[in-house]
């Protein structure tokens, strides 16, 4: 028999207003998800730190930031080169 898989979930923040990241958040947190991954990339950086300082302060005091990673990937558009940021932060509860 395989073992249970990881009680990590992924939350891909975008353009909608942060509230709706916020509620899947704590949606999967009481469904007994340990972790859980944020990932933005580019402009929408800002809102996945605004997201997670609303889990911490308003609704989860409890939450802990367990890991924040950053990169960034290069492509072209239209012949020009390009770079967009990425930013990943995992927070857990106890």
């Amino acid at each position: 028999m395989t073992s249970a898989p990881a009680k990590t979930r992924l939350v891909i923040i975008g353009r909608k207003p942060v509230f709706r990241y916020v509620t899947a958040s704590i949606t999967l947190l009481n469904r007994g998800c340990k972790e859980i991954e944020l990932v933005a990339r580019g402009r929408n950086i800002p809102l996945c730190v605004d997201t997670v300082e609303l889990l911490r302060n308003s609704f989860r005091k409890d939450l802990r930031v367990k890991d924040i990673s950053i990169w960034s990937e290069d492509f072209e558009v239209d012949g020009k080169p390009r770079r967009i940021s990425y930013m990943r932060i995992v927070v857990e509860q106890p």
